[in-house]
C-alpha cells in the first residue's frame, strides 16, 4: 500500500484486503494520496488512487456495557460521541467463556443486544463498538469495549449421573460408600444445591435421604470432583441417585452394589493391566462362552492400602468392547488396584484386579524375618511388604546362607526351608528384588545342631539348671539360719585333754569351719525317775526298786556297773549327781555355741536345767 502527501512518498506491507499507516508516518489535516499495487511471479496491478484529508477522519471512543438481564440474556450499553452528531451503528460479538473464536452479530445495533437460545448457566463474554454520524468525509468505528461477562438463566439438569461404589479394601457392606461424579456445568445447567439418594433394601423397602452439599465432611465427602457418600449400607442392595437445582432435578441413576460373581467363568478370563506415568491400558478377553445378560463393564482403580480410599477413579465401558485407556497422572513407586467389574440388570460382580505400578523402585527392606529350627530341617520366614509401603512387584526374594549359597524364591512366598546343614552357627540375608533392581539386605543368625547334639544340649541345660537351683537352696538355707546348730567341741576340756589322741578332722555345714575330734569315751547315764533332792519318806516303793547302770567305753573296752541294793541309792546318788554336775560345769566352761553368747550358756546350765547338755543330746544315742 502506496501513499503520497506532497512530493513524499511511502509504503508498508498489507493483507489480502487491508493496510495500515503509522500514525508517525503522517500529518493531521494532511492531503494524502492512497493506492494499492499486488504483486505476484507473473506481473502486477495497481488500483485507482484515493484521496481524502486526514483531519476528516473522526473516530468516536469504546462504548461501555453497564448491564444485562437473564432470561432472555440481554446485554445493554452507552456511548458518547463527543462532538460528531450522532450514533450511528453498533456491532456485537460474544463468545462462551471456554470458547476461544468470536462469534459477530451481523445485525445494526443501537442500545442493546438480546441473545437467543443460550445454553442454560453459562457463562457469556460480550463486546460493542460504535460509530457516530459526523459532518466529515468519514466516520470510523470505535475499539471494541472491554468484555462483559454474563451467566445465562438456570434450567433443571439433564443427563443422569454416573454411579458407583467403592468398598475400600474390603468386601463388607459396612465399609461400602455410593460414589457420583459431579454433572459437568452444560449439563448441570445451574447450581446443584444437593442429591436426593433412593436406598433399595432386600426386603423390598425404600429410604430417601435429601444430601444437601452443607453436610460436606460429615457422611458426605469430595475429592476432585467425585462425592462420596456413607450411609449405613446393610441390607441394601443397590440406590438411586439424582442432583437437583433450583429448575429442577435430573433423573435418576441406578446403581446395584456388587456380589459375588457365582456361576461365571471368571477363572478363565484373561486380565491385562499396563501402566505408564500418564496413562493405564487396561484389557480382558472373556471365554468363548458369553457372558448372559451383561450390560456393561466397569474398570475402576485406586491406590492400593489406603482407606479412606484415595485416588479414587472409575470409568463404563461398552459390553463390546474389551479394552480401554484411562488418562491421567499415576505417582511413581505407587501400587494400584486395578479392578474389573461386570454390570448386570440389577446386580454387579468383581471379574478381576491386579496391583500396578507406573514407575517401580527398590523395594524397602523384608519385614520380620525370622527363623525355627525343627528337627534336622531351619526354616527361615518372612512377611510381605505393606501395598502402601512396596514401591514395585516384588519378582523374587534372594537368600544368601554364609555368604556362599544363595537361593532365589518366588515372589508370592513367605517362607524356605535349609535342610542338611552343619552344625554351628550360620549367617543369613534377605532381600527383595523388583524391576529396578534388590533393596538392601536384612540378615538373621541362628546357632543349629544336629540330632545327637540337640539332646546332648538339652541334658547339658538340665544339669547346668539343677546345679544353679541347689545353690541357690543353699544361700537360702545360709542366709535364713536354717542349717543345724552345735556347740563348738573344741573348747571343752575334757576333749582339749584327748587333743594328742585326735588324728583327723572335719569341716562343719555351716557359717564357720570346725575340727571334730572322735569321741574316744562315752559315758551314758540313766536318768533317775525321782527326784534327787526328795526325802527318803516322799520315794516310792517303785522308785527304790529302780537300779543305776553306767556304762563306761574306754578305748574299745566295756565295763558295766550294776548297783542293786536299794538302799544306797540316796546316798550314792546323791554323791554322783553332785559330781557330775560338777564335772559338766568345769568341761564346758568354756564352751561356745556359734548362735549364743557365753551368758546364755552359763544359764542353760541352771541347777534347774535338766542334766543334758545340748552337745550331749546331739552326739548322744537316742536314749540319753
Amino acid at each position: 500500500m502506496y501513499w503520497q502527501s506532497g512530493d513524499w512518498t511511502d509504503s508498508v506491507e498489507g493483507t489480502n484486503v487491508s493496510g495500515v499507516i503509522p500514525r508517525d508516518r503522517y500529518s493531521k489535516y494532511s492531503d494524502l494520496e492512497v493506492w494499492v499495487k499486488a504483486v505476484n511471479k507473473l506481473g502486477n496491478v495497481t488500483s485507482e488512487k484515493a484521496s481524502f484529508n486526514t483531519g476528516d477522519i473522526m473516530k468516536p471512543p469504546a462504548p461501555e456495557i453497564f448491564k444485562h438481564s437473564h432470561q432472555p440474556l440481554e446485554i445493554f450499553w452507552r456511548i458518547d460521541c463527543l462532538e460528531l452528531v450522532s450514533l450511528k451503528e453498533c456491532e456485537v460479538q460474544y463468545r462462551t467463556q471456554d470458547q476461544q473464536d468470536w462469534t459477530q452479530e451481523e445485525e445494526s445495533l443501537l442500545k442493546s443486544y438480546s441473545l437467543q437460545t443460550p445454553q442454560p448457566n453459562t457463562l457469556y463474554e460480550f463486546q460493542v463498538r460504535c460509530a457516530c454520524e459526523c459532518n466529515c468525509a468519514e466516520s470510523m468505528m470505535s475499539d471494541w469495549s472491554s468484555t462483559y461477562t454474563a451467566r445465562s438463566y438456570e434450567a433443571a439438569p439433564v443427563k443422569a449421573l454416573d454411579v458407583w461404589s467403592d468398598c475400600g479394601v474390603t468386601s463388607e457392606l459396612s465399609q461400602c460408600g455410593l460414589m457420583w461424579k459431579e454433572l459437568p456445568i452444560q449439563f448441570a445447567r445451574g447450581e446443584v444445591l444437593g442429591y436426593m439418594v433412593t436406598l433399595l433394601y432386600s426386603n423390598g423397602t425404600k429410604k430417601d435421604e435429601n444430601v444437601l452439599l452443607t453436610m460436606n465432611g460429615d457422611r458426605l465427602v469430595s475429592q476432585e470432583k467425585i462425592w462420596r457418600f456413607t450411609p449405613s449400607l446393610q441390607g441394601v442392595l443397590g440406590g438411586d441417585v439424582s442432583a437437583y437445582n433450583s429448575q429442577g432435578a435430573s433423573e435418576h441413576a441406578h446403581h446395584a452394589l456388587p456380589t459375588s460373581c457365582k456361576g461365571l467363568p471368571v477363572s478363565e478370563l484373561s486380565f491385562t493391566v499396563n501402566m505408564t506415568l500418564w496413562s493405564l491400558n487396561v484389557s480382558w478377553f472373556l471365554p468363548n462362552q458369553p457372558i448372559e445378560n451383561i450390560q456393561e463393564f466397569v474398570v475402576q482403580y485406586n491406590k492400593a492400602g489406603i482407606f479412606p480410599t484415595a485416588g479414587f477413579e472409575w470409568i463404563k465401558v461398552d459390553r463390546n468392547l474389551m479394552s480401554v485407556i484411562l488418562r491421567g497422572h499415576f505417582e511413581n513407586f505407587t501400587a494400584y488396584n486395578v479392578s474389573l467389574y461386570a454390570v448386570f440388570n440389577n446386580s454387579s460382580c468383581l471379574l478381576a484386579s491386579k496391583i500396578a505400578y507406573s514407575i517401580s523402585g527398590l523395594p524397602p527392606k523384608v519385614r520380620d524375618f525370622q527363623s525355627q529350627i525343627d528337627g534336622n530341617v531351619v526354616t527361615v520366614s518372612w512377611q510381605h511388604n505393606l501395598l502402601n509401603e512396596s514401591k514395585g512387584h516384588i519378582l523374587y526374594y534372594q537368600l544368601i546362607l554364609d555368604n556362599s549359597t544363595v537361593h532365589n524364591v518366588s515372589g508370592n512366598q513367605t517362607s524356605f526351608v535349609f535342610s542338611g546343614l552343619t552344625s554351628g552357627h550360620h549367617h543369613v540375608w534377605i532381600r527383595a528384588a523388583t524391576e529396578a533392581g534388590l533393596e538392601p539386605s536384612g540378615s538373621i543368625n541362628f546357632f543349629y545342631l544336629e540330632t545327637d547334639g540337640i539332646f546332648y544340649t538339652l541334658w547339658l541345660i538340665i544339669l547346668v539348671l539343677l546345679t544353679l537351683l541347689f545353690l541357690f537352696l543353699l544361700i537360702w538355707c545360709i542366709k535364713e539360719k536354717l542349717c543345724f546348730q552345735v556347740p563348738d567341741p573344741i573348747n571343752s576340756k575334757l576333749f582339749q585333754q584327748k587333743i594328742p589322741e585326735f588324728n583327723s578332722s572335719w569341716t562343719g555345714n555351716c557359717n564357720s569351719v570346725e575340727y571334730n575330734p572322735k569321741i574316744s569315751e562315752l559315758e551314758v547315764v540313766e536318768k533317775p525317775l525321782w527326784d534327787a533332792k526328795a526325802s527318803p519318806k516322799e520315794m516310792s516303793n517303785s522308785d527304790r526298786l529302780i537300779g543305776d547302770r553306767t556304762h563306761t567305753r574306754r578305748n574299745g573296752e566295756r565295763h558295766e556297773e550294776v548297783h542293786a541294793d536299794p538302799g544306797d541309792y540316796r546316798d550314792k546318788d546323791l554323791q554322783q549327781t553332785e559330781g557330775r554336775r560338777e564335772n559338766r560345769r568345769e568341761g564346758y566352761r568354756k564352751m561356745i555355741d556359734t548362735y549364743k553368747d557365753e551368758r546364755d550358756w552359763e544359764e542353760s546350765l541352771s541347777e534347774d536345767d535338766q542334766f543334758v547338755s545340748d552337745y550331749e543330746k546331739h552326739y548322744m544315742p537316742g536314749n540319753v
